[in-house]
């Protein structure tokens, strides 16, 4: 990578950072240009040359945010070694780890993707189209290692792991909602809880009868 190269990524990582940080913390609406490009500590010039607007700004922090997420979690996982359930379980108190460091900086912001579906569904197709794109990521992420857990006898066969998919990432993302309504972290760990004495498989090897 050449050195104008390498200054025009360092560049745009930092709108990106600047702008995750503050539209995580204030909202869309509520966080204007100004305030990313002096976070930034970019000109106007630097913002519109990789960015042609507010929303195609949001539509690359979307994407920024589930990236880094997932090589966070990617790193995780790779570093215990988990087995499918164990993984599962990892990855949602990775989410739960992101919520209480929230709370030490002094305020839980939820989450980014369900923030952006509150604030912009009704008014930015582009933004509710590239949200539901992430979130369906999410939802087949957790199909897929249900499916691995239920090869590996960690989890009923008779479960369906697209449907339960669903259901996991709706209670996940309703619990990170009431937590930030209350600004105390109490619902996710339920929920997870919840989920660690519904989900592995209750049954054990049938004993032969005498």
């Amino acid at each position: 990578m050449s050195r104008a190269t390498a200054k025009a990524e360092a560049t745009r990582h930092r709108i990106l950072e600047a702008a995750d940080r503050l539209f995580y913390r204030h909202g869309y609406h509520a966080t204007g240009l100004d305030a990313i490009i002096r976070e930034a500590g970019v000109t106007k010039g630097n913002f519109y040359y990789y960015f042609k607007s507010k929303e195609a700004l949001a539509l690359a922090v979307l994407e920024w945010h589930f990236e880094l997420t997932s090589r966070e979690t990617a790193t995780l996982l790779g570093e215990r070694r988990l087995g499918p359930l164990d993984s599962l379980f990892a990855m949602l108190e990775g989410i739960a780890g992101r919520q209480h460091a929230q709370a030490d900086e002094g305020a839980i912001c939820g989450c980014l993707f369900g923030n952006f579906t509150l604030e912009m569904s009704a008014d930015s197709d582009p933004v509710r189209r590239k949200v539901a794109t992430i979130f369906e990521r999410y939802r087949k992420t957790i199909a897929a290692m249900l499916h691995r857990a239920q090869k590996a006898g960690e989890v009923p066969m008779s479960l369906d792991p697209d449907s339960e998919a669903h259901v996991i990432l709706s209670l996940i993302e309703g619990a990170i909602l009431l937590d930030k309504s209350k600004q105390r972290i109490e619902a996710l760990p339920k929920a997870i809880d919840f989920l660690r004495r519904t989900l592995p498989a209750a049954a054990k090897p049938t004993q032969p009868e005498h």
